[in-house]
């Protein structure tokens, strides 16, 4: 008698291609290129320095407030003044008093140029040493009406 051999035959397996670890090096990717972006990108920006504690209890330093109002024209505190003129007359402030904060004060109706415009001014005034003058930005002071209110005595001034 013969003999059967159960004889196996090897079955094909068909190719799986699986997809979660093609994701997970997709998101990897994904986030190496975010992360690498993020630190080619340089930033610039004007520094500001915060109040320290310390100085809140001394008594503020003397300011000059430079205004654009909403009808495009300048203020150096209440007087009006020429955008040419700015420029020297904070620089003879601060000559006389080093410790001078210039306030520049724009109306929001201005395009962001307008407050460039002025910075690059502001910017130019050094102190006696050398170094750069204080400036600080502010915004246009509103009533309860939510209303623009004009520079202290800009209206007298007719700059209203």
């Amino acid at each position: 008698m013969r003999r059967f051999v159960n004889v196996r035959r090897n079955e094909i397996k068909k190719a799986r291609i699986e997809i979660i670890p093609m994701i997970d090096a997709i998101f990897f990717l994904l986030v190496f290129f975010m992360m690498s972006s993020l630190s080619m990108v340089r930033l610039n920006g004007m520094g500001v320095s915060l109040p320290k504690a310390s100085t809140a209890a001394s008594p503020p330093p003397p300011r000059m407030i430079v205004t654009v109002d909403k009808a495009g024209d300048y203020y150096l505190n209440v007087d009006p003044i020429r955008p040419a003129a700015i420029q020297a007359a904070l620089q003879d402030r601060v000559s006389a008093k080093p410790e001078t904060v210039i306030v520049v004060n724009v109306h929001k109706s201005h395009n962001v140029q307008t407050l460039i415009s002025v910075m690059d001014i502001v910017n130019s005034v050094k102190k006696p040493d050398g170094g750069q003058a204080a400036v600080m930005i502010a915004t246009t002071p509103i009533n309860a009406r939510g209303e623009a209110v004009a520079p202290a005595g800009a209206a007298a001034a007719g700059g209203g």
